[in-house]
């Protein structure tokens, strides 16, 4: 190739390479802009079906000192050992929630807690009384509490309760009821007669679950609770009743009134979460754990639709 060639062709080249170079820059540009500088400005209205992960506690929001999770979508939080899970908290699958914004398939104030919010944001939300079940708070004294010496409850009630089997027309000694102290049981006809012994002026520690013998066989104790519950026997019969007095201890305050992390008392006929406890008195419910309970919802919006 000749000088004279060489320089006419070199600004072509020129050119060509620079237009390459800028086409080049633009598909990157919006390769770029498409993918890691736009942002998703929708925001969630009524009508919208957004997709959500979320963490319920009591107490306090998820993080915060005394929350205590009964609810979550993340299998990191569910399935680690080192945070508290509410008494109830038996969750062994996670998936993220939808649910129409304005539907009734979540709470009132957790779908309309989204609403002007775009994927990525993260929503708290406290709702009082979320779960309304009716007046079941029961407030009594520590002292002079009574439980009959035979308790009748259902084969189911007592299974679950001991996650022991009775045979119809079985008997089976009880190392340690629910109480605390010992006891037999005898079935017959779908039913349980639980006679408990207990010594007068002694103190026992509530046990879920207890400890049923029967041979080498007992049940293991795989209760949780968020304190000690105690018994002390002052009569073994008062009427056919025993009398005892109840008392709580370690527990962990959740305001200045005496509200408490609730503890669970499970007696087979009857479920108590104890939420109070002051000036020789404790309140209880009977209704499910979140039921008549204040929420805190920790939301983050996956997808809006």
């Amino acid at each position: 190739m000749t000088g004279d060639e060489k320089k006419k062709r070199d600004p072509i080249f020129t050119v060509c390479f620079v237009v390459f170079i800028l086409a080049a820059v633009s598909v990157v540009g919006v390769y770029i802009d498409e993918h890691y500088l736009t942002e998703d400005t929708t925001k969630a209205a009524y009508g919208d079906q957004v997709t959500v992960n979320y963490t319920g506690t009591f107490y306090a929001y998820y993080g915060e000192e005394n929350a205590v999770v009964f609810d979550t979508s993340y299998r990191s939080i569910g399935e680690n050992d080192a945070i508290i899970k509410s008494n109830s908290f038996n969750k062994s699958s996670y998936s993220t929630l939808s649910f129409e914004v304005g539907g009734n398939k979540v709470l009132t104030e957790f779908g309309n807690a989204v609403v002007g919010h775009k994927v990525g944001d993260k929503i708290q939300v406290t709702i009082q009384n979320g779960y309304p079940a009716g007046s079941d708070f029961y407030t009594q004294s520590t002292q002079g509490l009574t439980v009959p010496i035979v308790q009748e409850m259902t084969v189911a009630q007592f299974e679950d309760l001991y996650d022991y089997n009775l045979t119809d027309g079985g008997m089976t000694y009880i190392d340690s009821t629910v109480y605390g102290w010992p006891a037999t049981a005898y079935s017959a006809d779908n039913k349980v007669y639980i006679t408990n012994m207990p010594e007068a002026g002694q103190t026992y520690t509530y046990t879920p679950n207890g400890e049923v013998s029967d041979g080498d066989e007992e049940t293991a104790d795989d209760g949780h609770s968020f304190g000690t519950t105690t018994f002390t026997v002052t009569s073994t019969d008062n009427g056919g009743n025993i009398v005892f007095d109840i008392a709580f201890s370690e527990t962990t305050s959740v305001g200045n009134n005496g509200d408490i992390q609730m503890i669970q008392l499970e007696f087979g006929t009857e479920t108590w979460y104890v939420t109070n406890v002051s000036n020789g008195e404790f309140t209880y419910k009977t209704c499910d754990e979140v039921s008549n309970a204040t929420l805190y919802f920790e939301i983050e919006i996956v997808s809006i639709e």
